[in-house]
């Protein structure tokens, strides 16, 4: 039956946190703290989301579906006594949500952050529910991981939060499915309230993408 591989490894990242006067100005309450039960029903809908994308088999496919089933009805039968062995890596979010960091978020694969030097690090490899062409990262997932790191670049020395104005990327080859990569990234300069960032997609050693983008904090 289709199985799901691993997605992220690494450690925390450094980002900006939405306070909660951000959440009640767009309208939205603040997010519930992560819990292990969330996190582990959060990896079992990635499952899921493998599965249907990878098994052509309705069959194989509804045998999945049963297990992660049961596996769902389990956990919340005792929610609060639910473990996670290997909890994923807390992001500078103070509650991260996010589509690309968030433990709890399933759309998520996700991506853990550690800082090297100047920069901001992630090693990733994506599953088949990222693909666009075929066997190819999907640009957008691309330019959503790119924004995170740069983001992440631009929040770990200890600036003021900043969002992002402007991201430009150039796509120099293809970034492969089920294959680590790196994406990493760095302040280049600083002049006010901005901030100029770049970034790169690294496949063994070398940029499937390049990313350069401004960052700007509020008045």
């Amino acid at each position: 039956m289709g199985q799901p591989s691993p997605v992220a490894q690494d450690s925390p990242t450094g980002q900006d946190s939405p306070t909660e006067q951000d959440h009640a100005a767009a309208g939205h309450a603040e997010p519930a703290a992560r819990s292990p039960y969330a996190e582990h029903t959060a990896r079992l809908t990635r499952s899921l989301a493998h599965a249907l994308v990878s098994e052509n088999d309705d069959a194989e496919l509804a045998e999945t579906v049963r297990a992660l089933a049961t596996r769902l009805l389990d956990a919340s039968e005792a929610p609060a006594a639910v473990t996670v062995d290997d909890p994923h890596p807390r992001s500078g979010f103070r509650r991260d949500i996010t589509p690309i960091t968030s433990a709890v978020n399933p759309l998520a694969p996700p991506m853990a952050i550690r800082r090297e030097g100047d920069e901001s690090v992630s090693d990733v490899a994506l599953p088949l529910q990222y693909q666009g062409p075929p066997a190819r990262v999907h640009g957008g997932i691309v330019a959503l991981m790119l924004d995170q790191v740069l983001g992440n670049a631009a929040h770990s020395t200890g600036l003021p939060g900043a969002y992002t104005r402007e991201l430009t990327i150039t796509y120099d080859a293809a970034t492969p499915l089920d294959r680590p990569v790196q994406v990493v990234g760095r302040i280049d300069r600083v002049e006010g309230r901005k901030r100029f960032m770049s970034g790169e997609v690294l496949v063994d050693g070398a940029p499937s993408a390049r990313a350069h983008g401004l960052w700007i904090s509020p008045r």
